[in-house]
């Protein structure tokens, strides 16, 4: 299985992640931080499909063309209204053949407070699915 975040480990077959990842369906923006000529995004805002969420990052697939290690100011609004801003890292990204690549980003900064807000949402999430 794909991830998002790049401290996977394996352990005699079990998956031992940093954080546990919930899947979402939401939309972020992010606009690119550094050099605007060499990233060719120019300061705009670019909307993305986000795959799953964590305390740590976050995956998203984009039809744009990210490139690696490049960071990104971001606004999150989760599906219970929370909402945040924090600075993503590019991290990870595949394309097998497909329209859009999917990226795996690190949060940069993230503070605790944050951190909650996203570990809140996983608990409501896992708990109206157990309900459905």
């Amino acid at each position: 299985m794909w991830t998002a975040y790049s401290e996977k480990k394996v352990i005699m077959g079990i998956e031992k992640r940093k954080s546990r990842r919930t899947d979402v369906s939401v939309v972020i923006s992010l606009r690119q931080l550094g050099d605007n000529y060499v990233s060719g995004i120019s300061g705009k805002k670019v909307d993305v499909n986000v795959i799953n969420i964590s305390k740590h990052g976050i995956a998203f697939k984009s039809d744009y063309e990210f490139k690696l290690n490049t960071y990104y100011d971001t606004y999150i609004t989760l599906a219970n209204k929370e909402s945040f801003e924090t600075i993503i890292e590019i991290i990870r990204m595949e394309n097998l053949g497909e329209t859009e690549t999917t990226y795996g980003c690190r949060f940069v900064g993230i503070n605790s407070e944050d951190q909650f807000k996203i570990e809140v949402y996983q608990l409501l999430y896992e708990s109206n699915l157990n309900h459905e």
